[in-house]
């Protein structure tokens, strides 16, 4: 929540940033104007204070200067980065909060459509529990929450419509009705240290992944569907260092130095020692995981697998993807030999809380297709 304080900082902190900002615009301008083509020539001829302050002209100034120069990255970045000096506008992807909390524009969106969208998905959801039942699999379904539904108390002018209050609700109440197993691992996320997320990243923090994957386990162990515990797995718990995340990378600002980009986050990252499939018989034949995860990049980021594996003390089969949505990892997984020759015992599927009631994309509608006629 934005305090006093904050307001009190800003409103110190803004005429230096003016001035600081206003420098850098009149250089980058000037370096950089006998070297344009005749549209970026018009672009700047045109610029005054009024477009800097709204954040017009550096946003077509950024284009411009990629489009145009050799180096034009670089230049780009200090346009993107005069934008934050002065403004705070992180560009068209990216919305901040309170105290320097990023989150991705796209959690917000309304999507009209969002309810057809949405029981299409279970519909497809409970075609896949179907089939990997029939093969005497376990599917557990985990929403991701979005970051902005969790962090609703760093958001401050940030705006969450209040339509999408009900999306997590409604989606997981539709996987139950159709018998497909579920854990809400919102309690969970919210309750780690910062709520669970990074500042500066779309995604779950170590503290976010690791109390996500303890919720799953305890709930398979609840179910009776844990798979047989091997060894425990070591975690060891690294340096302090900064981490940029991919909010700021979406900003355009990964490139600048501090102060002309918002800080990263100070994680200390941990090492986790997997454990190692063997050879479950005399004759050596070696079985695939107990458990393989098809997800998006939230199960890829911030040791969600490795703290699962430990969690169960089994080894587990990191089958997701970086954007993946709904389908973009669960579609080659099903796919893979490996799944046919090697499978897994329980399949947990995360799905980002921001794609359930998103456009169907090509993928999802042909494996829609797929599903329908009884094949995975």
């Amino acid at each position: 929540m934005e305090t006093a304080e904050d307001r009190e900082a800003a409103r110190l902190g803004r005429p230096a940033a003016l001035v600081m900002g206003l420098v850098l615009f009149v250089g980058l301008m000037s370096s950089v104007a006998a070297s344009l083509s005749d549209k970026g020539q018009a672009l700047i001829a045109e610029t005054g204070v009024s477009s800097l302050l709204d954040g017009e002209a550096t946003g077509k100034l950024a284009r411009l200067l990629n489009e145009d120069l050799v180096g034009g990255h670089e230049l780009a970045t200090a346009a993107r980065a005069l934008d934050w000096v002065v403004l705070g506008d992180l560009g068209p992807q990216v919305r901040r909060g309170c105290a320097n909390w990023l989150f991705l524009r796209e959690e917000l969106d309304v999507h009209p459509d969002g309810a057809a969208a949405s029981a299409r998905r279970l519909a497809m959801a409970a075609g896949v529990q179907r089939l990997l039942a029939a093969r005497g699999i376990h599917l557990v379904v985990a929403i991701t929450p979005d970051k902005s539904r969790i962090k609703a108390d760093a958001l401050c002018r940030v705006v969450r419509p209040e339509s999408l209050a009900g999306r997590f609700d409604a989606f997981a109440a539709g996987l139950s009705a159709s018998g497909i197993d579920t854990v809400d691992l919102r309690a969970a996320i919210a309750g780690a240290a910062e709520g669970g997320y990074f500042r500066t990243d779309t995604h779950w923090s170590e503290a976010g992944a690791r109390a996500a994957a303890d919720a799953i386990a305890r709930h398979l162990g609840a179910e009776g569907k844990a798979p047989a515990r091997g060894a425990d797995v070591p975690i060891a718990v690294g340096e302090v260092a900064e981490r940029v995340g991919d909010l700021i990378r979406l900003a355009g600002l990964d490139g600048a130095p501090l102060p002309l980009r918002p800080a990263g986050d100070r994680v200390a990252t941990s090492t986790i020692a997997l454990p190692a499939i063997v050879a479950d018989d005399l004759f050596g034949d070696m079985a695939g995981p107990p458990v393989a995860v098809i997800g998006s990049s939230y199960a890829r980021t911030a040791n969600f697998i490795g703290f699962l594996a430990a969690a169960l003390a089994v080894p587990v089969a990191d089958m997701a993807r970086d954007g993946a949505g709904f389908a973009g990892a669960a579609v080659p997984y099903f796919a893979d030999g490996a799944f046919t020759a090697t499978p897994p015992q329980v399949v947990v599927w995360e799905i980002p809380e921001r794609i359930l009631d998103a456009p169907l994309t090509e993928q999802e509608r042909a494996w829609e297709a797929r599903l329908a006629g009884g094949a995975l």
